[in-house]
C-alpha cells in the first residue's frame, strides 16, 4: 500500500502546488476522514476507508507547510 499512497501524494503535490485553495482541501479531507472514522463498522474496514483520505490530507498539509514565508496559501 505504501507505493500506492506515495503515488497519491505525488499526484496531489504535482497538481496542487501553488494552489490558492489548499486550506479548503485540507478541511474537506479532514471532515471526510472524521466521518469515515465515525462509522459504526468493523474497525479494520473503517481504517481501510479512512487511511487513503488521511494520506490525501497530509499531502495537502505538506504543500501548505512547504509554502515560502510570506506566500499566500
Amino acid at each position: 500500500m505504501y507505493m500506492i499512497y506515495q503515488q497519491y501524494q505525488t499526484a496531489i503535490k504535482n497538481s496542487y502546488s501553488g494552489a490558492q485553495d489548499l486550506q479548503q482541501h485540507i478541511e474537506t479531507a479532514r471532515r471526510c476522514r472524521k466521518w469515515l472514522e465515525s462509522l459504526d463498522i468493523n474497525v479494520d474496514l473503517r481504517n481501510s476507508l479512512a487511511e487513503p483520505i488521511q494520506v490525501l490530507q497530509e499531502a495537502f498539509e505538506d504543500l501548505t507547510d512547504s509554502a515560502q514565508p510570506g506566500q499566500k496559501v
